[in-house]
């Protein structure tokens, strides 16, 4: 009887420690794994400030007036490098009957209209 009980002891003991090797070394393997996730997104987080930079000075340049006039000239074949652009408020349509001052603009309707057709 006491032989039976140090062989089922051993058994314990081994299967314990077994269980236990095996624990660590999956704990082990899940750190290696996080740790090269974390310099994936080190290196991805690095990448992405330098393309966040990039596109902050593009976005800066394009809304700049000499983007816009550059691209004036590119775009409509218009000027010379001299030319000054003068933005002049939008022309309303004024329609007199008798005497009296009646301003008529484009319905909403016609004016999508006429931005899809024309």
């Amino acid at each position: 009887m006491e032989k039976i009980k140090i062989i089922i002891l051993a058994i314990v003991t081994v299967i314990i420690v077994m269980s236990t090797f095996l624990n660590i070394k999956n704990q082990y393997n899940t750190l290696k794994l996080a740790e090269n996730k974390n310099e994936e997104l080190k290196l991805t987080l690095e990448k992405m400030k330098i393309l966040k930079l990039k596109m902050t000075k593009q976005v800066e340049y394009a809304t700049s007036s000499a983007f816009l006039d550059q691209q004036r000239k590119q775009l409509f074949g218009l000027g010379t490098e001299n030319d000054v652009w003068l933005d002049l408020p939008e022309e309303r349509k004024i329609a007199y009957d008798n005497g009296i001052v009646d301003v008529t603009e484009t319905p909403k309707y016609r004016q999508w209209l006429n931005l899809f057709t024309q």
